[in-house]
């Protein structure tokens, strides 16, 4: 490990405390408002998420559970949100901004550009570039070495009888039961499934410990089908679950597949924040029906890749 000198660890230091005056500043100013930081980045989730829900603001955020509820108990006895039960698991309710909720956060937003423009309105076209390339600069450096320090994850393409025994069927079977509550009935599904033509099985690990898979089953030989994907849910908000399906996705446009599609059920907002994101659609729905000893519906997901 190569040693830092004093002068290197001063001048961090000193851009350190530069840097903090400057973001309070800022926020100060930003948000000259009854909210905090916290509050507004919880705003800010529920303006830009589909199907938001308290679980998913805990673990985007890095939030302690009492603390997001205290918030949102807050925010709804202000009418800046409502509740949504979802009709096919009264547990679970749906967060949405009210109009005045939304205003409040489109005040929140404009003001945050106005500070920022008022920041940059001394410096020339050619200067804001370099300062945008050395904020690139220091986020790339800083990034890799944290990933360095904290969690090296690794993504293997290769899977072994064991593997799917424990880290495949058994990590699912665990993760649908303990959230989900599926019944016995899911574990013969997931042993049935291995039954189709896989193409690859990627498995994802961080320190060497599993931290969570995706298989891929070709279809024809133009559509392939994405299956047994999971994520670890003490590895969350590391990008692994990004990293697996753009790996994915990378290999079946190496193989020239035209169409990936994914079967899910209603019930995993997180997973279809992330579908959405890579620009996967709602293709087909199936009525309610009891799977799994839950009363669930299914959906198909597709990505059209050309």
């Amino acid at each position: 490990m190569t040693q830092s000198t004093d002068s290197t660890v001063s001048e961090v230091r000193k851009f350190n405390r530069f840097y903090t005056n400057v973001l309070g500043l800022l926020n100060q100013q930003v948000y000259d408002s009854p909210f905090s930081l916290t509050e507004t980045r919880i705003l800010f989730e529920i303006n830009s998420t589909s199907n938001c829900t308290a679980k998913l603001l805990q673990e985007e955020l890095d939030l302690d559970r009492g603390y997001v509820s205290r918030m949102l108990k807050r925010f709804e006895e202000q009418n800046m949100i409502y509740k949504q039960k979802w009709e096919e698991d009264g547990r679970t309710y749906f967060i949405h901004l009210t109009e005045k909720g939304e205003k409040i956060y489109r005040d929140l937003e404009n003001k945050a550009d106005q500070q920022v423009k008022f920041l940059l309105r001394n410096l020339d076209t050619d200067k804001q570039q370099k300062l945008i390339d050395s904020m690139s600069t220091i986020k790339g450096i800083l990034s890799e070495h944290i990933d360095q320090n904290e969690s090296v994850i690794s993504i293997r393409d290769d899977y072994t009888a064991e593997d799917k025994k424990y880290l495949i069927i058994e990590k699912q079977r665990a993760f649908y039961t303990d959230n989900f509550g599926f019944d016995e009935t899911f574990l013969d599904y997931l042993h049935e499934t291995f039954d189709a033509e896989i193409e690859k099985v990627w498995i994802a690990e961080d320190n060497k410990e599993f931290a969570g898979c995706v298989g891929l089953v070709k279809e024809n030989e133009k559509t392939a089908m994405l299956r047994w994907f999971i994520v670890e849910s003490s590895i969350r908000g590391k990008g692994v679950g990004t990293q697996l399906v753009q790996t994915v996705l990378d290999y079946c446009k190496e193989q020239q597949y035209e169409r990936v599609f994914l079967w899910t059920v209603s019930s995993l907002p997180i997973a279809r924040r992330l579908y959405e994101k890579f620009g996967f659609k709602i293709t087909e729905t199936k009525v309610e029906k009891v799977l799994w000893g839950q009363r669930l519906v299914e959906e198909r997901w597709d990505l059209e890749l050309i």
